[in-house]
């Protein structure tokens, strides 16, 4: 231990720069591949994670019939939360064009009992205020709103509700303009942004209970459907089919599996995703190994060169390993460390794709089992890799003879390259002779 401290004091103002140089391609290689392996974990379990706090709704109801009888349902043994919506025209905001707004939903249930939303920032609504709404984070990002700001809510008119409007044909609503204020940003299996849409607004229900003319009609024939939690998830469902059918006198309503048809579109594609950025991370460690590799492999090469003298006076082939390796596992230590740091910002734009849409808890997030075990391994590797390569310098003998040209040198100077280029594949590709010689096999 002595001697390595003394070769340490001895080596580090000669070759800091190289430590150094050393230090940063390790951190560069960690911080890549641990925040992209962090990153797939995450992005794999974004759905599971958003499913598991927020109540979903077990099924959607669809009789699409006015005037529904929705107590019957309720009454159902299977259902534990009812939340219906009135298939109708939810308004257009002011000064964010493409904006969606949910379907008007008529129960202070949703986001209560059942889609209780993830709270990203400010709160969930008051179900008796008919002025504050619930944005999600995709329209906060598109239009630079946070909570407590303002915004105006365009109602159809009720003529437009009653000959069912939807704004699809580029008319104006011309109903009330209603001033609104963002409560909160949120999410939840149902309230979740959409690819290519610059997100959407949920109405607290109070809102359409102050104007029920401008989303029913004067004649009340929009369809109201409904979010159904149920007892058991999915497993009820067969039995909640049963009985929907028995109390209503109909066997033909739409009852979606919200899981099937919402969750596990999201489940693929994310890991399908998830499964792309591992194979980067494989492609990244493998481009790391063989770079580092060969940085460390030239480092101890050189200092081999030194440590033979010393073997002439006792140096021990263990103690020249323990030296020679010193200087690569401190550079190791120190880039380790600095990329796991690196890993755990760049976590803040983790995941991407499909899963950014429904991760619960954007922003950094600290993955100790990927970070930990990447900033304990990375000097380990770098070790071992240093320890073998100067127990193999100190006991190998070097040839004298004249080391074999590289073909990619040789073609290089016979085509007329410029001199750099010839010198560069020269340095590269060609170990050299004697105590100078290096190993270039990772190039």
């Amino acid at each position: 231990m002595r001697l390595t401290t003394t070769w340490l004091r001895l080596e580090l103002p000669r070759r800091w720069r190289s430590l150094v140089l050393l230090a940063l391609l390790i951190a560069l290689a960690t911080a890549t591949v641990l925040t992209a392996v962090a990153g797939a974990r995450r992005g794999h379990s974004a759905v599971n994670r958003l499913y598991a706090p927020t109540l979903p709704a077990t099924v959607t109801v669809l009789p699409n019939q006015p005037g529904f009888d929705w107590n019957k349902v309720r009454a159902l043994p299977q259902v534990t939360a009812l939340s219906r919506f009135a298939v109708s025209f939810g308004g257009m905001v002011e000064g964010a064009p493409g904006a969606e707004t949910q379907f008007p939903f008529l129960d202070a249930s949703m986001t209560r009992t059942m889609e209780r939303p993830v709270v990203l920032a400010g709160r969930l609504y008051d179900p008796e205020r008919a002025d504050e709404v619930l944005v999600t984070p995709g329209f906060a990002a598109a239009f630079h709103k946070h909570p407590g700001d303002r915004l105006i809510l365009d109602l159809a008119s009720v003529k437009q509700a009653s000959a069912g409007y939807d704004g699809s044909d580029g008319t104006a609503p011309a109903g009330p303009r209603v001033p609104v204020r963002i409560a909160g940003v949120a999410r939840s299996p149902w309230i979740t942004d959409d690819p290519g849409v610059p997100g959407g607004l949920i109405a607290s229900p109070a809102l359409w209970a102050r104007y029920p003319a401008n989303i029913l009609g004067t004649q009340h024939t929009v369809a109201i459907n409904a979010l159904v939690r149920l007892r058991g998830g999915a497993a009820a469902i067969p039995a909640f089919r049963a009985g929907l059918a028995r109390v209503t006198g109909r066997d033909d309503i739409d009852v979606w599996n919200n899981s099937v048809n919402f969750g596990d579109p999201f489940r693929r594609v994310a890991s399908y995703e998830s499964a792309c950025v591992l194979a980067f991370a494989l492609a990244a460690l493998i481009t790391a190994l063989f770079l580092v590799g060969q940085a460390i492999a030239r480092y101890v090469s050189a200092t081999t060169a030194d440590l033979r003298i010393l073997q002439s006076v006792g140096l021990t082939r263990e103690q020249g390993a323990a030296a020679a390796a010193a200087g690569p596992v401190l550079a190791a230590l120190a880039g380790a460390t600095v990329g796991v740091a690196a890993a755990i910002v760049a976590s803040r734009w983790m995941p991407i794709g499909a899963a950014s849409l429904v991760e619960p808890h954007p922003g950094i997030n600290v993955d100790w089992l990927v970070l930990g075990t990447g900033w304990l391994l990375v000097p380990l590797v770098v070790l071992g890799a240093a320890a073998a390569l100067a127990v193999r310098g100190l006991t190998a003998r070097r040839s004298s003879r004249v080391a074999r040209r590289s073909a990619a040198a040789a073609a290089a100077s016979g085509a007329g390259l410029p001199v750099a280029v010839v010198i560069g594949s020269q340095f590269a590709l060609e170990p050299g002779r004697g105590q100078s010689s290096v190993p270039v096999r990772p190039a």
